[in-house]
């Protein structure tokens, strides 16, 4: 539910036009927008890491890195697409695609490798 959520978020703060982001000094560091991508799949890739491996249908728990990075490149490039024909004064730059899908793996990353131990007792993991 919370990956839905979050989703939303991506989506909502995706298709804003173009013109209506707020100017900043921030977005004139060279590739600050890519920092952005990572920070929005950063946790879209933890919560549905977390989601899958804390499920109790067994092929979520089998599959949880498979299905979190699957989830989040196909979530970004439909995105990207969005933002090149759909979405008002935005374009669609395949280096936000793979800034997407880096911040969703580190995401996963941190569950998989050091949060999921919090969750499952020794004798579960």
């Amino acid at each position: 539910v919370i990956s839905f959520l979050w989703a939303t978020i991506i989506l909502i703060i995706s298709g804003l036009p173009g013109e209506s982001i707020p100017k900043s000094q921030l977005w004139s560091i060279p590739h600050f927008d890519k920092l952005v991508h990572m920070g929005l799949y950063f946790p879209l890739g933890l919560v549905l890491a977390a989601e899958f491996s804390l499920s109790s249908i067994a092929w979520l728990k089998k599959y949880t890195i498979v299905l979190t990075l699957s989830i989040v490149a196909l979530y970004g490039g439909l995105i990207e697409i969005g933002q090149d024909y759909l979405f008002i004064n935005r374009s669609a730059d395949w280096w936000d695609f793979f800034s997407d899908i880096f911040g969703g793996a580190l995401g996963m990353l941190l569950f998989t490798h050091f949060l999921r131990k919090r969750f499952f007792s020794k004798n579960e993991s």
